[in-house]
């Protein structure tokens, strides 16, 4: 949802020795933005139309609460928004396409970790080496380098073994996922 001047305050959770938690304010600001809420404030929402709160999800942070004598924020139904980054997680994690159809995938959506990619309507459950090789090239993508030394991503995701097809041999498609130029460079296949 979004607000628009509610004084939030942002801050960390952490923990006594004796397992007990606190929290740890670090900002405390009159916010305009997107906050999350919680899943079961969305399911009271949904239940009853409305919901007032005082504590919200947010990626930035640990928490996000009002503080000082806010009035708690009114939610409607309709105030809810769904960021494409979620949208298109739920879609990885549930294979949800629109009418049943095959839906025109985006050349390329993964989760935060990139254990589960979608690549040219592709999907891929990825091991923490695999995940850590697909990260490293489309980082470097985004920096316009494509391709790279397959040896040294492998080195750099902490492969024992220094062969794309050894470290993907669990990935039926790799191939479509990553492109080989056969002298040793790879990149994502993202055309």
């Amino acid at each position: 949802m979004r607000v628009f001047g509610v004084p939030i305050e942002f801050g960390d959770v952490e923990e006594t020795p004796e397992g007990e938690l606190f929290q740890v304010p670090w900002e405390q600001t009159r916010y305009s933005g997107l906050l999350d809420l919680h899943a079961c404030h969305v399911f009271q929402m949904f239940r009853c139309g409305e919901i007032h709160l005082h504590a919200f999800r947010t990626p930035r942070a640990d928490y996000a609460t009002t503080f000082g004598d806010a009035e708690p924020v009114l939610v409607l139904i309709g105030d809810l928004l769904l960021t494409r980054q979620e949208r298109d997680r739920f879609e990885i994690a549930t294979g949800f396409t629109a009418g049943g159809a095959q839906a025109e995938a985006p050349t390329f959506i993964h989760s935060a970790d990139y254990q589960e990619v979608r690549c040219n309507g592709d999907r891929y459950k990825l091991g923490p080496i695999q995940a850590e090789v697909v990260r490293a090239l489309h980082a470097a993508a985004l920096a316009g380098e494509p391709w790279q030394n397959g040896k040294a991503i492998l080195r750099g995701a902490g492969s024992k073994s220094l062969r794309m097809a050894d470290v993907f041999k669990s990935q039926v498609n790799w191939r479509r996922l990553i492109r080989s130029d056969r002298r040793g460079g790879y990149r994502l296949n993202l055309d």
